[in-house]
């Protein structure tokens, strides 16, 4: 790639992420780059409508052209279409709001979503991406990926204290063990506080899952004492879904790779 296009789009990047319009040489300092490259490359984006300045400001924000551009790619997203149906009757028989999480090692990206009766309504949007490792929607895939790859996340935990002590990733070893038993994960907490799910990993045709199915609400509407019994609608949820991508869900943890 050449150097040129991977400064711009990880400028796009940081726009389209930004709450805020931002300034030539505020971002020039962020991403350490040349102010006149950053300025070359703000004009480039802003004359083929990427980008704009905000009214009465020199700062610039993203324009909606990349969410038409992200609007079409979603659309024609084979694996999005064929979980829709299954997502939609999901959301009905468990009156949560059902997600499919999609694997992106060693993140997991929220590819849709229907809100159920009884789902939170400020819950995650699709398209937002989060750590493996940070909610059930993540471990229920994570637990599978087989050693190696369980291994690179402990690795990307140890290098951050932050997260290492926070207490939540002392008993992974112990908790892929539960998953990889009863086929699915639960949280408590989630990348939000007060937020309970329960995630169950979809396969396609390879070895490995492809994502995973989310059952999710506050926690006075998905407590604890639910979880086994939202578990096995995940799980049942999950074999459909494996279904129509063309994947078979394991029997048991004996099966899974």
């Amino acid at each position: 790639m050449s150097t040129t296009l991977r400064k711009s789009l990880r400028i796009l990047e940081v726009l389209a992420t930004s709450e805020t319009p931002r300034g030539i040489s505020e971002l020039s300092r962020e991403i350490k780059m040349n102010k006149s490259a950053v300025q070359r490359i703000f004009q480039t984006l802003a004359e083929e409508g990427y980008i704009e300045k905000a009214p009465g400001t020199s700062r610039y924000k993203s324009t909606l052209r990349l969410w038409e551009l992200g609007a079409s790619v979603i659309a024609q997203n084979e694996t999005r279409r064929l979980i829709r149906p299954i997502l939609r009757y999901a959301a009905k028989v468990s009156s949560l709001t059902c997600y499919f999480a999609w694997a992106d090692f060693p993140d997991i990206i929220y590819l849709d979503k229907v809100e159920g009766e009884k789902g939170r309504p400020n819950s995650s949007d699709p398209g937002q991406r989060s750590p493996m490792y940070a909610a059930a929607s993540g471990r229920a895939i994570l637990a599978f990926l087989g050693d190696d790859k369980i291994a690179q996340i402990l690795k990307l935990i140890e290098a951050r204290p932050e997260i290492r002590d926070s207490g939540d990733y002392t008993n992974l070893d112990v908790e892929f063990a539960l998953i990889r038993e009863r086929h699915y994960a639960t949280s408590e907490r989630g990348s939000s506080s007060r937020i309970s799910s329960v995630a169950a990993p979809v396969w396609g045709s390879g070895a490995l899952p492809v994502g995973s199915i989310v059952l999710t609400s506050d926690a006075a509407t998905l407590p604890r004492a639910d979880f086994d019994r939202v578990g096995s609608v995940a799980v049942s949820i999950a074999e459909q879904a494996s279904r129509v991508l063309g994947g078979g869900f394991p029997a048991s943890a004996s099966e899974a790779p």
